[in-house]
């Protein structure tokens, strides 16, 4: 009977111990192949639209679309719309005034981000893009963000997720 119980620790201790290798491998993998970076083309060559839905974000706003004047990437290329949904505050004038295009809604059956992007996106479908970035107004994005985007898209890839951390808006 010990020896049957032995073995049995023996297994679990030995299934335990693969199974900790396996994620050790998947981990150590992971982290390497986070770690390469490629090189970036040197003509940009994909032109994107960037979608911010909005609803009363007249603080948040100035900082996002600053930091999207920021962009290296050709100002030519990319194309940046709000879309101030059921907005009781001046959401629509400061995009406008930080260089965006703005899109006032009003529409108080339909309301929320999906609604609003929905609205958007259908009077967008003939502007010409090749690709779409959806934003919320407390991101910040790295200035090479639509290089890095471009690069993906080069590749092939159709749906890109980028590294989303939010902002504390008091910051």
């Amino acid at each position: 009977m010990l020896f049957w119980l032995q073995t049995l620790i023996f297994a679990a201790q030995t299934a335990l111990a693969l199974l900790v290798s396996y994620l050790m491998l998947l981990t150590v993998t992971a982290w390497r192949a986070n770690r390469r970076t490629e090189p970036l083309p040197a003509v940009p060559q994909h032109r994107f639209l960037i979608l911010i839905p909005a609803h009363n974000e007249e603080k948040l706003l100035p900082s996002l679309l600053d930091n999207l004047a920021e962009l290296d990437y050709p100002k030519n290329l990319y194309a940046t719309h709000v879309v101030a949904d059921n907005c009781s505050d001046k959401t629509a004038v400061i995009a406008r005034q930080h260089g965006a295009i703005a899109h006032e809604r009003h529409n108080l059956d339909l309301r929320g981000k999906g609604y609003a992007l929905q609205w958007l996106l259908q009077r967008l479908a003939n502007d010409p893009h090749d690709a779409i970035v959806i934003l919320d107004a407390d991101t910040v994005v790295s200035p090479n963000f639509l290089r890095v985007m471009d690069a993906r898209l080069a590749r092939g890839e159709r749906v890109i997720q980028a590294y989303y951390a939010v902002r504390n808006p008091e910051s």
